[in-house]
């Protein structure tokens, strides 16, 4: 069995400033390595204190830093809110800097307080990621994105660091099997 550690960054102390609650949930996930956890996982969320973690890399990439066995997943990036081109070169570096310890978790995200912020149409959620995770994934295979979508325009692209790794086995989709799954046939045949 694999256990892992997910980061809230939830404020729900009275009294507590945010940046007390980062600094406590960032205590906390200095513990899992040395406590045997195989993972430490972290959502994006956006604009509440339900959970406040607008750059999930951003915090595993300071982890990746700090550990050295332990696992870091995103759970996930909300791909419908990211840049693709910008998601396939974090995932790069954060891969490189961990040396293969990165979990990549892509996802549609639920909340319509958040789509509603970025302006962006929760009923296109679905179409954008799936343009956009076809576009990472293959950036990933072949160190290179393009894209010509209703959604992403995107010129050839290498990506820097280049991938070095596959993500075959250390990539997962929260409500978006399908898609994955036809694009790792797409991997596998290519």
């Amino acid at each position: 069995m694999r256990t892992g550690y997910m980061l809230l960054f939830q404020n729900a102390h009275q009294g507590m400033s945010d940046s007390e609650m980062v600094r406590q949930e960032i205590r906390i996930a200095d513990l899992a390595e040395p406590l045997g956890f195989d993972t430490i996982w972290s959502a994006e969320h956006h604009f509440d204190a339900y959970s406040m973690l607008p750059d999930n890399f951003q915090v595993l990439t300071y982890l990746a830093g700090r550990t050295s066995k332990i696992h870091l997943g995103t759970a996930a990036v909300i791909l419908p809110w990211n840049n693709p081109l910008r998601v396939a070169e974090k995932v790069a570096m954060l891969d490189a800097l961990s040396d293969g310890r990165f979990i990549l978790g892509l996802g549609r995200g639920l909340a319509r307080m958040e789509y509603r912020t970025f302006g962006i149409d929760m009923n296109e959620s679905r179409d954008r990621f799936n343009e956009s995770a076809k576009m990472i994934l293959e950036a990933l295979r072949t160190g290179y994105m393009e894209g010509n979508g209703p959604y992403y325009k995107q010129v050839r692209a290498e990506i820097r660091p280049r991938p070095e790794r596959s993500f075959k086995d250390r990539l997962y989709g929260s409500r978006c099997r399908r898609i994955l799954r036809r694009s790792w046939a797409s991997w596998a045949a290519g």
